[in-house]
């Protein structure tokens, strides 16, 4: 029998030789989930600053706001060191009026008081 030689690949992670499928990338699954990891280990640990961020936000509202409605001083958030840099979306009342959303909280701030609302 005739079999066609064909290019030896290289495992992506690796570098071992790679057998069998022709669109094969890596050796076996732990290859594959490091090279992975690696390719993405930056990104992932600017998401997990920012949503570590969103969090902290997210509990001072909780800490603040016990029931659906309150409305506090500006200073309040900022001894709590509470970022204002970093929201989830933006939620808009029945009067058109727009809030900066947090997860499952919502505040407002008008000079310098901050109303704040759970949705």
């Amino acid at each position: 029998m005739n079999y066609k030689t064909q290019d030896t690949k290289e495992c992506l992670f690796c570098g071992a030789s790679l057998l069998g499928r022709r669109d094969k990338k890596y050796c076996d699954d732990n290859c594959r989930n490091n090279h992975y990891y690696h390719v993405n280990k930056e990104s992932n640990a600017q998401i997990k600053e920012i949503n570590n961020v969103l969090i902290h936000n997210r509990s001072v509202l909780s800490l603040l706001c016990r029931g659906a409605r309150k409305v506090i001083n500006k200073q309040n958030l900022i001894d709590k060191n509470f970022d204002f840099n970093h929201i989830t979306s933006f939620y808009k009342t029945k009067k058109g009026e727009y809030y900066k959303k947090v997860y499952d909280f919502a505040y407002k701030i008008n000079n310098d008081i901050v109303v704040i609302v759970r949705c």
